[in-house]
């Protein structure tokens, strides 16, 4: 079997760290791009953290290390970042994107490109089960981004013949989170014992994800040798309300304190359908909300 060299972007944050690990096994070399360093002590591991401004920069690390396979998972991530910033959003999702995508195009020896798009894409999500051709309606700048991405790579796939999978992935929680989510802040507020109060009722449900679901379903799609389409849905195996959750976390913390408004502050956003993947790819998520807010405190310890 002839081992690939791999690029990866955003390769020491949430799903990119995991993504090096796991992927050293299966290729020849990975490069990962990343204004923090990923410690990874591996031949196998060169990193990236200057910062590659235009096209012609990533054409040459294409060619330089014959890269043949592209995971973006890079960015600004989440609607909770650089909101006083909005160019710097535009910049790191937008603008690095579209030198990432134009350089494979330009290099012609990218066999994948995997997109690691978001369910903030498609914006409140009102209707259960829907699927892909669901329309984008981002109701903030990094969802705005991310749609944006999304419908110039789908161009790049039909127009340009490259082969690019958009995984349009719903909220991933994991003990490397940096950016606040509400499983995050629940779980800090029981390292800290402070009390929380979470801004809607108890019976709110979210569609989450745990990350090494998201990081098997990358895996996956990489390496996945038969016909596929464009874009794909990827969630965790269950849709859990928020006194679920705090239920699990308050098997680990004895004196957890969380409150619930009477009222919901926040959009509902329901489930999207997952099938289409399920059925092109034979993958399926394997962490249940129990399961990943086990293995997720066990790795903070």
């Amino acid at each position: 079997m002839n081992l690939e060299n791999i690029l990866i972007t955003g390769s020491s944050g949430l799903v990119g760290s995991p993504l090096v690990k796991k992927l050293l096994k299966r290729c020849n070399l990975i490069i990962g791009i990343d204004p923090i360093i990923n410690s990874e002590n591996n031949i196998k591991y060169k990193h990236v953290s200057k910062t590659l401004s235009d096209t012609k920069d990533i054409l040459s690390l294409l060619k330089k290390n014959n890269i043949t396979k592209i995971i973006h998972a890079g960015g600004i991530s989440g609607p909770m970042l650089y909101n006083e910033k909005p160019n710097l959003i535009i910049e790191n999702n937008i603008f690095f994107t579209m030198n990432l995508i134009e350089a494979a195009r330009l290099y012609k020896e990218i066999n994948r490109f995997i997109f690691c798009s978001s369910i903030s894409s498609y914006g409140k999500l009102t209707k259960i089960n829907t699927k892909e051709d669901y329309r984008f309606a981002p109701e903030n700048l990094y969802g705005a981004t991310k749609a944006s991405c999304d419908m110039i790579l789908k161009k790049y796939f039909e127009n340009y013949g490259l082969d690019i999978i958009s995984l349009r992935l719903s909220t991933i929680y994991g003990h490397k989170r940096k950016t606040s989510c509400f499983i995050n802040d629940i779980i800090n507020s029981g390292i800290k014992n402070r009390k929380i109060t979470l801004p809607f009722k108890k019976d709110f449900c979210w569609p989450y994800i745990y990350v090494d679901d998201a990081v098997s379903c990358i895996e996956k799609c990489l390496f996945h040798n038969e016909k596929h389409f464009y874009d794909y849905n990827v969630s965790g195996p269950d849709f859990p309300s928020y006194e679920k959750i705090v239920n699990e976390i308050s098997l680990h913390f004895k004196n957890l304190k969380v409150n619930f408004l009477n009222h919901n502050s926040i959009n509902d956003r329901k489930l999207f359908s997952i099938s289409k993947i399920k059925k092109d790819f034979r993958w399926k998520p394997n962490y249940p909300i129990e399961m990943g807010i086990k293995e997720y405190i066990t790795n903070l310890s």
